[in-house]
């Protein structure tokens, strides 16, 4: 699977970073802001390197003051733990900017209040990213750990939902305490998740296709039943990421998931009952 270059990898900073950066040269904390910069893209470089290194496409990191979200290629059908490393990746690399942060101080190399400014907020920015959020760390290990239990789509539907339902929490709780910077970014992950509800068709179909595309990757195989007069199209909202599948229709016999998936992608039989496919 072609894992791309760096060069190839667009980096991009959210209007949001660039007026907290602005307001940081007004208020005079520009070195402390920068310095959240930094740990902010070695957060994210961190997802990155470990994507490439699962064979993952990334196409745009955008940079947020709170964390970054990484575009990428080839992610939706893969194995749920292969999500969880990645996920898992970026907060890795916060705990190990704090032991970092323990030695400069210990060796005299920074003083205790600047050691403790940059572990603090390595510690602040990985506890937000691993909030049930998507598409934050957390919400990309939720639905991961969804994704074992039952098909994409479902525990999609409830990520999503739940994410939405964390934000708005959010939103709410720091507008009642006057908190505007929490509210700016519940907004934020609100606007996203909303986002996502109306671009899940999409989503769905290019894990279809990805689907399709890893049939022979997939060592794993699950045997699911479904009756014969069923659509092709409610099927496949029975798939399930990181493995493929076998399904015993019946009273007509079996069907291979690529067979299902050509039928819906290629010969657009999604009204079509499974039993006519065999």
């Amino acid at each position: 699977m072609n894992r791309g270059g760096w060069l190839d990898i667009r980096f991009r900073i959210h209007l949001l970073f660039w007026a907290v950066i602005g307001l940081s040269v007004v208020t005079g904390h520009f070195l402390e802001v920068i310095t959240l910069f930094v740990i902010v893209l070695i957060h994210e470089l961190g997802h990155v390197a470990m994507a490439r290194e699962l064979g993952w496409t990334v196409k745009e990191v955008q940079l947020l003051p709170f964390g970054g979200v990484a575009t990428m290629e080839d992610s939706y059908a893969t194995d749920p733990m292969d999500e969880i490393v990645v996920a898992l990746a970026g907060p890795f690399l916060n705990m190990v900017m704090m032991a970092a942060s323990y030695l400069f101080w210990f060796m005299g190399l920074w003083t205790e209040e600047w050691a403790r400014f940059f572990l603090v907020s390595n510690l602040t920015i990985a506890l937000f990213n691993l909030l049930p959020i998507w598409p934050l760390d957390g919400g990309r290990i939720l639905l991961a750990v969804l994704c074992w239990f039952m098909s994409y789509r479902q525990a999609t539907m409830i990520s999503m939902t739940g994410s939405t339902l964390f934000a708005g929490i959010m939103v709410g709780m720091s507008s009642l305490e006057l908190k505007y910077n929490l509210a700016v970014i519940g907004i934020y992950l609100l606007t996203l998740n909303i986002q996502a509800f109306l671009r899940f068709p999409y989503q769905f179909f290019r894990f279809l296709m990805e689907k399709y595309d890893r049939q022979r990757e997939e060592a794993a195989v699950q045997a699911i039943r479904v009756h014969p007069e069923e659509t092709v199209l409610a099927v496949s909202h029975k798939l399930r990421r990181g493995c493929s599948h076998l399904f015993y229709v019946q009273g007509a016999g079996l069907l291979a998931e690529e067979q299902l998936l050509y039928a819906l992608l290629f010969e657009q039989k999604h009204d079509a009952a499974v039993g006519k496919l065999l």
